[in-house]
């Protein structure tokens, strides 16, 4: 019987199309296992709430995230290394990895379950501390962001790749985005789109106080050591949807991690159309 994880965050799914998930997937004979956050008042149905819970299921085929891409990040995050295929249902605005239509997901739960579609590998980036870092998950799916906190200003964010210096970032913050990442945050501060399949990263500053220091692309082979020297002694760390603050004495240390996330292609989809359909290109009268 094949079993099929879901995932929502809190009021990202509407409650009616996860009922609608729920009963497509037990009229094919599919297990569908949900994840404490999803809102369903169908009996019977078996809940999990961790990694850990996962495991107890035996093989879960797909894990299923109902919203946007944050709650597709979410269950990444649940998924982790157990290398269980991830596949979203967009709820959302734009969706670059919440792929699936809600009103194409009965076709595309009938390909998944007839074998019709491909893997897709998404390298992640690690982050660690000079001092332990109060994360959940300390893998990174899309990317971690270096910024002040609400009340004080960054100085100085320092960069060394590799033990070399690479520049000292006069900035509002720092971006290190991997290449699913890319479209996101990253982007919206002018940062290059990558291809989910090029092994690097790209360090883009947040409202940089330089006018020639522009996002670089490196190798997501490379280590890179983060230090920072702010008037307020603190600074915010984002990790995907992850939020703390440390004290500027702690430093980052960022690798490339050991291991992938497995994210569903269908028949005909791939990065090209995707950005093409998502950021509108194309939509020129010349193009006609």
């Amino acid at each position: 019987m094949p079993v099929f994880a879901l995932y929502s965050r809190s009021g990202a799914g509407p409650q009616s199309l996860i009922e609608s998930v729920v009963s497509f997937l037990q009229q094919k004979g599919c297990l569908a296992i949900l994840h404490r956050n999803v809102s369903c008042e169908m009996a019977g149905l078996q809940r999990f709430e961790s990694k850990n819970d996962l495991q107890r299921f035996g093989k879960v085929d797909f894990m299923v995230s109902i919203g946007g891409d944050g709650s597709f990040i979410d269950a990444a995050n649940l998924v982790g290394d157990l290398g269980i295929p991830l596949v979203g249902i967009n709820t959302g605005r734009i969706g670059f990895l919440s792929a699936i239509k809600k009103d194409d997901f009965e076709t595309c739960i009938c390909m998944l379950l007839d074998g019709r579609y491909t893997l897709e590998s998404r390298s992640l980036l690690h982050v660690e501390g000079s001092e332990p870092l109060p994360l959940d998950t300390s893998f990174v799916v899309n990317d971690i962001t270096v910024r002040a906190t609400d009340s004080d200003s960054i100085n100085a964010i320092s960069v060394a790749a590799q033990g070399n210096h690479l520049n000292t970032y006069w900035a509002d913050g720092l971006i290190v985005a991997t290449p699913t990442g890319s479209t996101a945050y990253s982007m919206s501060c002018g940062g290059p789109i990558l291809h989910p399949q090029t092994d690097v990263v790209v360090l883009t500053p947040i409202a940089s106080h330089s006018l020639n220091v522009r996002p670089l692309v490196i190798p997501a082979s490379q280590t890179l050591e983060i230090s920072v020297d702010g008037r307020g002694g603190k600074y915010s760390l984002c990790v995907d949807t992850q939020r703390i603050i440390l004290k500027d004495d702690v430093k980052l240390i960022v690798t490339k991690e050991q291991f992938t996330i497995q994210t569903v292609l269908f028949d005909n989809a791939n990065f090209y159309a995707t950005i093409r359909e998502k950021l509108l290109w194309g939509l020129d009268k010349r193009n006609d």
